[in-house]
């Protein structure tokens, strides 16, 4: 697979995944606000936090209001990271391997950014939650059509490989803004518990594992270990393995940096299947969030190292 093409196809799987992520994030803090009694301004500027630099927001808005902080994140296609970015940077990467995937994954991504580019924050504001709704809606029209349709090759392997390591740093960072936030807000943590599980949609899965806690250390517990849900981390990393494994058995040479990034998968899953639900505690947790990011980070500069052409990678909020 040449380098260009292999690296759009890890990219739209990233960036549609990312896209996502925003559109659930941004979700929960309008549930989260909706229970809060906090200051306004707290709130939007721990959102902006959570997906963009909060310098580069101060150097175009003096104060964290609403309406500022919602176009910034969902709607400036200037921002590197909203959500409005991260859809074209998706369909320009698909764009430009049209002919490697089906036509209906064109049409379908192309439909939603030009539905996307016409809204206006002011419609936003009107009804955030069926706006963000629409959003993961869209997007996973586009996901569940792929899986419905593309042909199983490297193509496939490569999108779902860039979707799953996003997926896992996605989960990894909404931990440890979890784990900041609960312990500012101490005993009034449980609606902020519950909106962080509804915004990943598994709310319904955690009360049918038999959880009956509602705290931190549960929430985390289950966000990173159950292998049985797909927004786990350990999924997520068992899926990327597997996606890389896939490519590595339809490798022409001797594939020594596939084996690489599938010894680093395996031993990032391994070490989160050791941990059992005791492990995770106030104390501990921040450790091996940090543990994660390092190595989401280094898969995906091993990836981009065996995939990619220098010069041409893409930078990894």
């Amino acid at each position: 697979m040449l380098d260009r093409i292999a690296e759009s196809l890890f990219w739209i799987g990233r960036y549609a995944e990312r896209a996502e992520n925003h559109a659930r994030l941004i979700d929960v803090h309008y549930h989260v606000r909706e229970d809060s009694s906090g200051e306004d301004a707290v709130l939007w500027r721990r959102m902006a936090e959570s997906i963009a630099d909060p310098a580069a927001y101060e150097e175009r808005y003096s104060e964290y209001r609403e309406k500022d902080v919602l176009h910034y994140l969902a709607l400036d296609a200037t921002q590197p990271n909203s959500l409005m970015t991260c859809v074209v940077q998706a369909r320009d990467n698909l764009k430009k391997i049209r002919e490697r995937l089906p036509s209906e994954l064109w049409n379908l991504l192309n439909g939603f950014y030009l539905w996307l580019r016409q809204v206006r924050v002011e419609e936003v504001l009107a009804e955030p939650h069926r706006f963000f709704e629409r959003v993961k809606e869209g997007l996973a029209s586009f996901q569940g059509t792929a899986v419905s349709i593309a042909l199983r090759d490297e193509s496939w392997h490569m999108i779902e490989s860039g979707r799953y390591l996003e997926r896992s740093e996605n989960i990894v960072r909404l931990l440890r803004t979890v784990s900041a936030a609960v312990a500012e807000r101490g005993s009034s943590s449980y609606s902020y518990l519950l909106a962080v599980l509804r915004s990943v949609g598994g709310y319904e899965a955690y009360r049918r594992l038999g959880i009956e806690e509602l705290s931190v250390e549960d929430v985390a517990s289950f966000l990173l270990l159950q292998e049985s849900f797909p927004r786990s981390v350990h999924y997520a990393l068992a899926a990327f393995e597997t996606n890389v494994k896939a490519m590595r058995a339809k490798a022409d040479k001797s594939g020594t940096s596939l084996d690489k990034i599938i010894r680093m998968a395996g031993k990032a899953r391994s070490e989160l299947s050791w941990l059992e639900r005791q492990d995770i505690t106030a104390d501990s947790i921040d450790a091996v969030i940090q543990q994660l990011l390092g190595a989401n980070r280094q898969l995906g500069d091993a990836m981009a190292r065996t995939f990619f052409s220098p010069g041409g990678r893409e930078v990894i909020a």
